[in-house]
């Protein structure tokens, strides 16, 4: 796969997962109660790797690094929510939580494509 192809890609799937986060954290916050500061993390993650996106390629390894670290924020909340069998019964939270996990499987391929590729070029 050409660089561009995955690089657009990667950023399909970044969306998709930062269009899960809100509401991931929506339907998680009545039941971390004693765990909200794992979701002002996550929305503080979020939002710094936003802000590296709209950099584009400029920065790219610090855009990888701050991806991996929202990846691991999300995990952890998601963590979190296992513990509580009536949020584990929403499908809404099933259906948001599968989309997360599945974009964040799809990052981690195409990263090592990315990076693969980029490696080529150099």
């Amino acid at each position: 796969m050409p660089f561009s192809n995955a690089w657009r890609d990667y950023n399909i799937q970044r969306q998709r997962r930062y269009t899960q986060i809100p509401k991931l954290i929506a339907v998680a916050r009545g039941y971390l109660k004693t765990h909200e500061h794992e979701l002002y993390k996550l929305v503080e993650s979020t939002e710094r790797a936003r802000q590296l996106k709209n950099l584009g390629l400029a920065l790219l390894g610090d855009q990888f690094e701050e991806e991996k670290k929202l990846s691991k924020e999300i995990r952890t909340v998601i963590v979190f929510c296992k513990h509580h069998p009536a949020l584990l019964l929403k499908n809404a939270y099933m259906e948001i939580e599968h989309e997360l996990l599945d974009a964040d499987a799809h990052l981690h391929a195409l990263h090592t494509l990315i990076i693969g590729s980029h490696k080529l070029r150099v």
